[in-house]
């Protein structure tokens, strides 16, 4: 059994993820630039990771979770198509081609590239709360 201090450890990896997003976030709202707050904070993430500033430790394992479950983050924007009828028109095809389509590509290079790691001794698989 997972002990509850790996629990909060966890949680508060998955919180210094999501400060990255807000702080890129808050960024983004002043900048007169187009783009979203959340590639802000990734960038700003691999800074600090890429100059020590953040230690990889300090959130491998939430974001270990956070990947493990990213099928239920696209589940809001599939519902959200509800909202717009005509998407499920002649428009609506194309549009679910190139979702489609885009979600194929990403998770097939995701998986490539991924096993290439594995495969190469430079990534090992974590089990995101046993590695807390």
């Amino acid at each position: 059994m997972v002990s509850m201090k790996k629990w909060f450890l966890l949680f508060g990896q998955v919180l210094l993820l999501f400060g990255f997003t807000w702080v890129g976030k808050g960024i983004a709202s002043f900048l007169p630039i187009p783009v979203p707050g959340s590639l802000i904070g990734l960038l700003l993430l691999f800074i600090c990771l890429h100059n020590g500033w953040v230690r990889l430790k300090w959130v491998e394992a939430g974001a270990t979770l956070l990947f493990s479950q990213m099928i239920l983050f696209f589940v809001p924007s599939l519902v959200g198509m509800m909202q717009y009828p005509w998407l499920l028109g002649g428009k609506g095809l194309l549009v679910l081609i190139v979702v489609v389509s885009g979600c194929a590509l990403v998770m097939v290079s995701t998986g490539v590239v991924a096993e290439r790691l594995f495969k190469r001794g430079e990534v090992k698989q974590l089990d995101p709360v046993e590695n807390v």
